[in-house]
């Protein structure tokens, strides 16, 4: 599977998330929410994941980029952090 491919289908998952309410419920003290104009893009060797847009993107290789949109693909839901801490 290429790059583009990974990137895009992570993405579709992260803007799901983002569009459900209750997956994206925000903390009510703070107002923030775990999703916020989230994007996924390739570039180079990587695949780029932003949760949030005024945070900076985390860089995933392939392989990682790739266990993540697996673990996604499975049902979870959640970020590529959590992913590797349940692996």
């Amino acid at each position: 599977m290429k790059l583009k491919e990974i990137a895009e289908r992570i993405n579709a998952h992260i803007k799901r998330f983002e569009a459900d309410p209750i997956i994206n419920a925000g903390d009510r003290k703070y107002k923030s929410r775990p999703y916020y104009h989230a994007h996924v893009h390739e570039r180079g060797n990587r695949v780029f994941v932003q949760y949030v847009s005024y945070q900076g993107p985390t860089s995933l290789s392939k392989e990682r980029a790739l266990a993540y949109l697996q673990w996604l693909d499975n049902g979870n839901v959640g970020r590529h952090f959590e992913a590797e801490k349940e692996a």
